[in-house]
């Protein structure tokens, strides 16, 4: 079923699910995920343009705090009742004068039918978008040309002695009889392959770069199918958009303070957009968007990010706002820049994540640190951020899944040593519906994401909902803009800070 944002409940005392074996994490995640029927043909596919959103129990008045409950009824492109799910559905609210919007909870029925439970959190005439990105058939290929698939991204290493220099093919699992140069830490389950160059020895190897290989598995009305013709596809509404008051009994904002530990298990949607600026429906968060603001937080304090580039996002918005913070040479954006503010004593780094990654750029082999590596070299009172997963998307996913376990393991060890420890977990945000589906595609990240929640959901750590967040305020763009990445870095520090 695809629930947005939500967990079923688990006990306690049953061994966590990144202390399992990874096949016991992926059962999991395929027992929670619907398997639709055999793809026949687009005319037997889920359209959004023939889908229908019908208003469920219309009141006379709607208050602040009320549900607002839709039904989605999906139909084929000849317009026939479907009679099955495991469509992938985004919905939000949204009030664009107002310059608000929230995420809904979205239930697979299971017959062709989807429940979609929204919470009026404002006053006000509120509209209600209901996306299909994926029809079942679409979601039913996309598993298939994902499970063991290795050679979805062919990468290019280039091995230099002197002035030699020689170029050979590498991934993540290379199929051959033959020796390879094989790097990584195969203790880990995290390594990677090279074919052998020509004369060079494989302890060479200085750059990689990447490019999109082949999916041969795919028929023609298949690739159509993943085509951006069909992804991405507002259903039609059978009602106008909902009046809401402000009623006497409306809905307060959370008093607790933001604290770690209880992100993973939080209600849908964990918060809202108003004026642009985000409400966690979870506690009560500060407002950390000005300069002086984020420099109290901030000062005597060292910041480390560790992940793709949206997490590189939040450094280039502290950049933005922090004018005594400057680069330290040498940086390079593709994989690592430092940033240090010495008047306050802050400072900030970037790191990027260690293989795979998917960029045509060539990438130093030995600059890039896997995370469950940096983080053993954090420091007692350093703040650790830590976003994956954008560019695990084009590989099956028990790579990601073995990645999540060595990480929550590295998170376990700094938490030993420092029991304070600040560690965010920020989830991967929604991306273009023009990037190549059959590599990027959205239903890759959503079911990252509910990898994510299942191997950290009992660790002590904070949780930025960065697909809530996108999804509510319909981006759609591998990097967010900036009001999205305010937001995020305003909710991490509200869990740090309590004092505006």
């Amino acid at each position: 079923m695809y629930h947005t944002h939500v967990q079923p409940e688990h006990d306690p005392t049953e061994i966590p699910f990144g202390e399992r074996p990874i096949e016991d994490v992926m059962r999991s995640l395929w027992d929670e995920l619907l398997t639709p029927g055999n793809f026949r043909s687009i005319q037997n596919c889920s359209s959004g343009r023939h889908s229908v959103v019908e208003l469920e129990q219309p009141r006379a008045q709607y208050c602040v705090g009320d549900p607002l409950n839709v039904l989605v009824n999906t139909r084929d492109y000849r317009g026939t009742p479907k009679a099955y799910g495991g469509d992938l559905i985004l919905a939000r609210i949204h009030s664009p004068e107002l310059q608000a919007s929230a995420s809904g909870e979205v239930t697979d029925l299971r017959n062709g039918s989807y429940h979609v439970r929204f919470h009026l959190f404002w006053p006000g005439n509120v509209q209600v978008s209901v996306i299909l990105v994926h029809s079942s058939e679409a979601v039913q290929i996309l598993r298939r040309i994902s499970a063991h698939n290795y050679d979805k991204i062919i990468y290019t290493g280039t091995f230099y002695n002197g002035s030699k220099r020689e170029e050979s093919q590498c991934g993540v699992r290379l199929k051959t009889d033959k020796s390879l140069c094989e790097y990584g830490r195969k203790e880990d389950a995290e390594y990677y392959a090279c074919f052998p160059p020509a004369t060079l020895p494989c302890n060479t190897l200085r750059t990689m770069r990447s490019r999109n290989g082949p999916v041969s598995n795919l028929t023609r009305d298949e690739y159509q199918l993943l085509s951006q013709k069909h992804t991405g596809i507002q259903m039609r509404n059978r009602f106008a958009p909902v009046n809401v008051s402000s009623c006497p009994a409306g809905t307060r904002r959370p008093t607790e303070k933001c604290v770690a530990g209880f992100g993973m298990m939080s209600p849908v949607p964990t918060g809202y957009f108003f004026k642009n600026r985000w409400s966690s429906s979870v506690c009560q968060n500060g407002n950390f968007f000005s300069a002086d603001a984020i420099s109290r937080c901030l000062k005597g304090k060292k910041l480390k990010l560790m992940g793709d580039s949206t997490v590189r996002q939040w450094q280039e918005r502290l950049f933005g706002l922090l004018k005594g913070l400057k680069h330290i040479k040498p940086f390079d954006h593709h994989y690592f820049d430092l940033a240090v503010d010495p008047q306050l004593n802050i400072t900030v780094q970037w790191k990027m994540h260690g293989h795979p990654f998917v960029t045509g750029y060539n990438m130093v082999k030995d600059v890039c640190g896997y995370v469950y590596q940096e983080l053993d070299t954090v420091a007692v009172g350093d703040l650790v951020v830590i976003g994956v997963g954008q560019h695990f998307r084009p590989f099956p996913l028990e790579i990601f899944i073995q990645r999540l376990v060595n990480i929550r393991k590295a998170i376990l060890r700094l938490q030993a040593r420092d029991p304070q420890a600040f560690i965010v977990i920020k989830l991967e945000n929604t991306r273009e519906f023009s990037s190549t589906m059959t590599h990027l595609s959205d239903w890759y990240g959503y079911v990252q994401n509910l990898a994510q929640r299942k191997v950290f959901r009992d660790l002590k750590v904070v949780l930025v909902d960065a697909w809530d967040m996108t999804t509510a305020a319909n981006t759609f763009a591998i990097h967010p803009n900036s009001m999205v990445v305010s937001n995020e870095l305003s909710l991490a520090l509200s869990h740090l800070c309590h004092d505006t």
